[in-house]
């Protein structure tokens, strides 16, 4: 990985240069300022990461950083020559020139760099030539500068074309001799040999008046680039020397290999290893069509819970191992093994095992074929197996999908096997073929829950309050705060959306809300002089959260509103499944003195054990069997002793969902005394709560509390 990267980032590099290099004249003809100047800018910022590295990297490799600082200073005392001397502009330019040129070729090819690169045969002899050329190069660069600078009547053209000419002799030399070591690569050497020739030559031609400048800071940059990449690509390959190298792997032995391969409870092979040879399979046999078949002991957690789960292990083993003799000389069955030995089954997560089919071996059905499999594993498994004193008759259930036909990705179709494993248990069915459709219906309800999240987040759901009222004078008992969320301009019941809100993980979120707009009517009420007690209803589990008691104390201070106006309704339900979590909530509502009501009071066992250990504030029964037939008889009846029986022991009770007259009157002729439902009031909006009790009041004078 990290020579990859290394060699990757080297490679882009390099264009990113060369398109930058190509890309000058254009950008200097739009910039303010010239384009020997927009060069120096360049190089500056080009040569100043490699310099920083380069240092930063001393201290782990060695590497001769001065090099390319030195070619910088030269090339950029070239350029600046160009641009702004006048009176020593040769001088200053030839001398730079020389020293840059010198540098090109001892750089790459230095002694240490040419020790490297050379085999241990040839090692002796390229360090000798090496040093042989290196005084060769800085004899004609010092000759150079001192007749350029000491000798005025020397001609400096015909001095600058013979010394780099040497120069270039020298490194021309090195190169044939590292060529002649058929180790060495000399191709990134041979081509910058030919752009230092390049940038000799449009030396001379420019001082000879024969080349335009633009073209001769063209070959200067050129000429950088190519020894910047060449001693850059010797670095990596320094740092690419101290990186660990990475062993060969080790002989594994067949031990190891089988307990990395292999579940340790039932010896089959693992998920990862099935996954693997699975998918071999079918690359390796694209022709085919292969069925995954997930299943499970569905009775088998009654073991855990008895014996444990290292005991049980030891009957998963039996069943394991007597699953696997059935279906061993099925060759039609995928063998899961690293052996040569058929092992055809694998263990998945938990309690489900893995078999896959090819459905292309048999001239039957893919549904026959499949129901045969499942009916030869479950007679596989025993009438009873036993632990000491423990017994247990095992059944199978099955879960189907089909690879090509429900999906190509082998992972996904095993997950969508288990998914079909689930619906049988939930079904009570022993197979179950998965239906493409419930992706649809999976994908239909993920944009459910997005909306429904976004529409709690915004607040954008649709409060209104129902009324509960004395059948007697139609005085206003109270109020029940309802909450509609609509979906394709289909309006939902909280019971309806609540359980998707669960899963969209805004649930609470939305219980704060509720308990808010419970607050603010409240608060509304109490200014129109109606103090009567608002209800709300949490029908999850999941609203009852431990900072709720926090919240609800937070918008009493704000509103100033008495606890005991706030009435919160739990299903039974909520009541039975939360157990110790629900008391303790309930045991905190009622210390603030906040009402508590059963909502669907039933009359069960279960839900008067419940009445006797908690006082509730408040009982509501659903009485929309209560309709004139007689096919209802038996919910009539029970209807009455509810109420009956909350009379008798002198709880509030509240009829809900009295949608019509007949059912109001069924409901009063039992002695019920306060109503809500339809045929009351369908919901008023909290803004028009006052508009709807004027209304009321003149429609009922005696509905009228006292002021």
């Amino acid at each position: 990985m990290d020579c990859f990267f290394l060699r990757r980032f080297s490679l882009v590099n390099f264009l990113f240069t060369c398109f930058s290099l190509l890309s000058f004249p254009a950008f200097s003809a739009t910039a303010t300022f010239s384009f020997v100047e927009f060069n120096i800018a360049f190089v500056l910022g080009l040569s100043l990461p490699v310099l920083v590295i380069a240092a930063l990297m001393k201290p782990v490799i060695k590497i001769k950083w001065r090099f390319p600082a030195i070619i910088t200073v030269a090339l950029i005392g070239m350029l600046y020559a160009i641009a702004y001397l006048q009176t020593t502009q040769i001088q200053v330019l030839l001398s730079c020139g020389i020293v840059f040129l010198a540098l090109l070729y001892l750089w790459p090819l230095s002694k240490s760099n040419a020790k490297e690169l050379a085999s241990k045969k040839k090692n002796t002899l390229i360090i000798k030539y090496t040093s042989l050329s290196i005084y060769g190069v800085s004899g004609c660069a010092v000759l150079f500068i001192v007749s350029l600078w000491f000798m005025p009547k020397i001609d400096a053209y015909l001095v600058w074309a013979a010394c780099a000419s040497g120069i270039l002799l020298f490194a021309g030399f090195q190169i044939v001799m590292l060529a002649k070591d058929n180790k060495v690569k000399v191709h990134r050497f041979v081509l910058q040999w030919l752009v230092s020739l390049t940038f000799v030559i449009a030396m001379y031609l420019w001082l000879n008046a024969k080349l335009e400048i633009h073209w001769l800071v063209v070959t200067c940059v050129l000429s950088y680039l190519v020894v910047l990449i060449n001693g850059s690509w010797l670095l990596v390959q320094r740092v690419l020397a101290v990186l660990p190298v990475s062993k060969e792997h080790e002989k594994i032995s067949f031990d190891d290999l089988f307990s990395f391969t292999h579940d340790p409870a039932t010896n089959l092979p693992s998920y990862q290893q099935a996954i693997k040879k699975l998918e071999l399979m079918v690359k390796s046999n694209n022709d085919k069509q292969y069925a995954a078949i997930v299943f499970k002991p569905i009775n088998f957690q009654q073991v855990n819970t008895v014996l444990g789960h290292h005991n049980s292990d030891i009957l998963l083993l039996q069943l394991a191992y007597c699953l696997q003799q059935q279906v061993v000389e099925n060759s039609a069955l995928v063998n899961f093994d690293v052996d040569q030995q058929p092992i055809r089954l694998a263990r998945l997560h938990g309690l489900h095992f893995l078999v896959v089919v090819d459905l292309s071996a048999s001239k039957y059905t893919d549904k026959i074929v499949i129901d045969e499999l499942c009916q030869q594993l479950s007679s596989a498994v025993p009438e009873a197996m036993s632990f000491k004193s423990f017994s247990l008759n095992f059944e199978l259930a099955f879960g189907a999908a089909i690879i090509g036909e429900h999906g190509k990705n082998v992972t996904e179709v095993i997950a969508f096997a288990g998914d079909a494993l689930l619906s049988a248990e939930t079904n009570n069915l022993k197979l179950t073929y998965f239906d493409s459709s419930s992706i649809l219906y999976t994908e239909q309800q993920l944009a459910l829950m997005e909306k429904l999240k976004s529409d709690i987040v915004d607040d954008n759901l649709y409060w209104y309050l129902q009324p509960q009222i004395a059948l007697s004078d139609r005085a206003i008992k109270g109020f029940e705060l309802k909450v509609h969320w609509y979906h394709d301009e289909k309006p939902l019941e909280l019971h309806e959306f609540v359980e998707l809100a669960e899963h969209s993980g805004e649930v609470y979120l939305f219980t704060k809300q509720m308990i808010k707009q419970a607050f603010k009517v409240l608060f509304k009420l109490n200014k129109l002089g109606i103090h009567k007690p608002v209800s709300i209803k949490l029908s999850s589990k999941d609203l009852l959260e431990s900072d709720l008691i926090d919240y609800i104390e937070i918008q009493m201070a704000k509103y100033n509103i008495a606890a005991n106006y706030l009435l919160v309704e739990l299903t039974e339900k909520v009541i039975a499944q939360s157990g110790n979590k629900v008391n303790r909530i309930i045991s905190q509502l009622k210390s603030l003195d906040i009402g508590i009501v059963i909502d669907d009071f039933s009359g069960s066992y279960e839900s008067l054990r419940y009445m006797r250990k908690m006082s509730f504030d408040q009982v509501k029964i659903d009485c929309s069997q209560l309709v004139n037939s007689d096919e209802n008889f038996a919910d009539k009846a029970i209807i009455n002793a509810l109420v009956n029986l909350t009379r008798t022991m002198q709880i509030p009770l509240v009829g809900s969902k009295i949608d019509s007259n007949v059912i109001e009157k069924a409901f009063s002729s039992m002695g019920g005394e306060i109503a809500q439902g339809l045929a009351v009031q369908k919901g008023v909006v909290p803004d028009e709560v006052e508009i709807w009790l004027n209304k009321w009041f003149e429609q009922y004078p005696n509905a009228k509390p006292f002021k």
